[in-house]
């Protein structure tokens, strides 16, 4: 990087040029004894799209009722809305034929004062006085059209139409058509009333704008519309009391809205730091959020411009009316490509053209991410950074020759972190013993974790016998190291009280940028907390006692699972004792008598004899599975849920859809059995002698019947059935299926040893 010395001045070119305040009037007074420093302006998507819409403003060319407009300079503190709003103003400001612009830069509860002192008035410029009594004049000729319109009685004349359009075409003075054709000040009185009526509910106002256009009265009534005392002359008429709070400032401006309406000229009004308002008392900030909205909505109907700062809260929490109406342009953090234009200019600010090199020198590329890296991208803090590196690098005075990390880091040290640890630490200790949660002494004597450098003792909080909150003071600007550190102490805290046991809070002492907070966030899962924040013990209460609750909550919930499960596993035993006695008691009420085995009919008769055996034990096996059915014997009746009072409900007997497909499944396979078995006896009845071949056909038939009986559906019966022989280990479906694949195997091998000992069988 080149370094080199450049051609401008050794000052601090970053001093002073942090914040914008606006003021009422274009003028500025000079501070100091050197040359007024050249404007720095960076423009950015925000910023181009407040001026195209100033732009579009001022060269509005559709109708006068589409013209107003009302825009919201959104952003956090420091991102550059003030200077936005000053630049508005500056190019509002350059127009010509000038326009009138009032700006408040400050809302006051006494805002009659900031309207005597520092609002542009009419009495204060000479051309924003001529350009207030023309608008005035162009008013009033309409007013005066309006009433000769209306009149009926036809002392006009043939030249009405020409009065009338002489006075909408700015040609005829209307004073003296008013006076010519002797229209009443009464009647002008009233008529400025209904048009006020819509803006202000005030009398005073329609008489001191009948009153400004006669030269006698017109000192008077400007003093009065300048916020000062009423004349006696104008106390007579009405005018008895000065423009002052709140709702009487709101209610001139929006006077002076439909005046500069009315006349198609454009007027704007530019106001900042609307969130001082949130400090002010309920009743004040109440009634100043109500006129406020008022003003919003008359300048937008009069076509008018009104420009105004908010931060992101405030701007939420305004009326949903005054969402509808105003455009929101919001501001966001700059990124590295802004930040570096920014010091640039700063740096070049008094060269012209700037000078080949790095744009950024003295500032390393380290510097320049650690300062996009610690301001968090807002101007504000960005500016302030590099005026604190540039002196902390100049060693005595002079350009430094090289500003790197160390000076950055440096100034941060500086600003934010102007308290040493031991005051913290009491600090701590004081906010903590006035709710009894100091603990001096950590839970455990061999419990001494690693500490980050230049960290603090920590304190120790305690919730219950092993819960604890540790809050753990960190120094200033954290780097990755620190970060790391501060993750090592929380493992080992966790290790030895157990990680549902406690909690880690770090308190940083001065700055702490979002990256570094949602690292260690990340880490610890608690947000850590800047001492230097002006809500900070408040801050650390409601941090305290959000960990108490997480713990006991986190302990209410181990608590509750344990005693959860236990109640599962006894619910679950007593639900199988409840169904052994129903099983008992259904075999009690409705006995079973023993069903006499099946007698062999024709068909097993007719099988060869070694296989009749195995045929007759399957088919008792099925008769009886048959005979008991599956699930719960059926019972019909009374239902036994009465209370013995009413009538007897008979019962329903339900059936789960899985039983009747393990019924269905049985009756089958006891098909099955008889098919098989007829095969089989037809197979031996169909030829004798050596000619048979039991590898073919027999084998065919034994292999039929067992794939048959594997695509059964499960058989789910009561597992304790004795008739199903061994194998109880499996479910009582798998055995039905490997008693009829063993038959098959059975028959096979039988009837092969038959045909093998050779002709002579029965």
């Amino acid at each position: 990087m080149n370094t080199a010395p450049l051609p401008f001045s050794d000052e601090n070119p970053f001093r002073d040029s942090t914040s914008v305040q606006l003021e009422g009037f274009g003028d500025t007074t000079q501070v100091g004894a050197g040359p007024p420093r050249t404007r720095v302006d960076v423009p950015g998507r925000t910023s181009e799209w407040l001026m195209t819409h100033v732009e579009r403003y001022l060269h509005h060319e559709g109708p006068r009722a589409t013209r107003g407009l009302a825009l919201a300079l959104v952003g956090e503190f420091g991102l550059g809305k003030s200077h936005l709003a000053e630049r508005a103003t500056a190019h509002l400001r350059k127009q010509a034929p000038p326009l009138p612009v009032w700006v408040i830069g400050q809302p006051s509860i006494d805002m009659g004062t900031v309207f005597r002192d520092r609002l542009m008035s009419p009495r204060d410029d000479y051309d924003a006085f001529d350009d207030f009594e023309q608008a005035i004049t162009d008013y009033y000729a309409d007013v005066t059209a309006e009433i000769l319109e209306a009149d009926e009685t036809g002392r006009l004349g043939p030249a009405r139409d020409e009065f009338l359009r002489g006075l909408r075409e700015r040609r005829l003075d209307p004073t003296k058509i008013a006076q010519h054709f002797d229209v009443d000040e009464e009647r002008i009185h009233r008529h400025l009333r209904g048009h006020l009526r819509g803006v202000v509910d005030h009398r005073m106002f329609a008489t001191a704008l009948a009153l400004l256009v006669n030269d006698p009265y017109q000192h008077e009534v400007l003093e009065w519309l300048s916020g000062g005392e009423p004349s006696p002359m104008l106390r007579e008429r009405g005018v008895n009391a000065p423009i002052q709070g709140i709702q009487g400032v709101f209610e001139a401006l929006s006077v002076f809205s439909l005046v500069y309406g009315q006349s198609g000229r454009p007027f704007a009004l530019v106001l900042d730091e609307l969130d001082k308002t949130e400090s002010w008392p309920g009743p004040e900030r109440s009634q100043f959020l109500d006129a406020f909205e008022a003003l919003v909505e008359t300048y937008i109907n009069h076509g008018g411009l009104m420009v105004f700062c908010v931060r992101p809260q405030l701007w939420g929490s305004l009326p949903l009316s005054l969402h509808e109406r105003v455009r929101p342009l919001w501001l966001d953090s700059w990124d590295r490509a802004q930040t570096r234009k920014l010091i640039s200019r700063h740096v070049h600010r008094d060269a012209d053209p700037p000078p080949d090199g790095d744009p950024c020198a003295p500032f390393t590329d380290a510097a320049l991410d650690e300062i996009v890296l610690q301001s968090d991208g807002v101007p504000r803090r960005i500016l302030r950074l590099c005026s604190g590196a540039w002196d902390a690098a100049a060693e005595g005075g002079g350009r430094p020759a090289r500003i790197d990390v160390d000076a950055v880091h440096h100034a941060l040290r500086s600003t934010h972190g102007k308290r040493p640890m031991p005051e913290v630490l009491r600090a701590l200790e004081e906010t903590l013993t006035r709710r009894q949660w100091l603990h001096h002494m950590a839970p455990a004597r061999h419990l001494e974790p690693s500490r980050p450098p230049g960290a603090g003792e920590p304190r120790w909080i305690q919730v219950a016998r092993d819960e604890w909150i540790t809050v753990l003071p960190v120094p200033s600007v954290l780097t990755h190291a620190d970060v790391h550190a501060v993750e090592r102490f929380t493992t080992e805290v966790r290790d030895s009280l157990g990680a549902d046991h406690c909690e880690v809070l770090v308190i940083v002492n001065g700055h702490i940028c979002h990256e570094r907070r949602n690292e260690i966030a990340e880490a610890t899962k608690v947000v850590p907390l800047v001492f230097d924040d002006p809500r900070f013990r408040t801050m650390l209460q409601d941090s305290v006692d959000s960990l108490m609750d997480r713990l006991r909550a986190g302990r209410r919930d181990g608590v509750l699972t344990q005693i959860w499960n236990r109640l599962d596993g006894l619910t679950t035993q007593q639900e199988t004792v409840l169904d052994r006695l129903r099983t008992l008691a259904r075999a009690v009420e409705y006995p079973r008598p023993p069903t006499p085995l099946p007698q062999p009919d024709e068909t097993l008769r007719r099988v060869p004899q070694p296989v009749r055996e195995p045929f007759r034990r399957a088919q008792e096996v099925l008769d009886r599975l048959l005979e008991s059915g599956v699930g719960p014997r059926p019972r019909l009746g009374a239902a036994d849920d009465g209370d013995g009072q009413g009538p007897l409900r008979p019962r329903r007997a339900g059936t789960h859809p899985e039983e009747l497909q393990s019924m269905g499944a049985l009756v089958h396979a006891r098909r099955l059995l008889d098919a098989f078995r007829e095969a089989v006896a037809l197979w031996w009845e169909s030829g004798t002698g050596p000619g048979r071949r039991p590898g073919d056909e027999l084998f065919a038939i034994c292999r039929s019947f067992e794939i048959s009986v594997e695509v059964l559906p499960r058989i789910r019966i009561v597992e304790e059935d004795a008739f199903l022989g061994q194998g109880r280990g499996a479910p009582a479906g798998a055995r039905v299926e490997a008693l009829l694949t063993e038959l098959a195997d059975e028959v096979l091998g039988l009837l092969r040893a038959e045909i093998s000992a050779g002709p002579d069988r029965g």
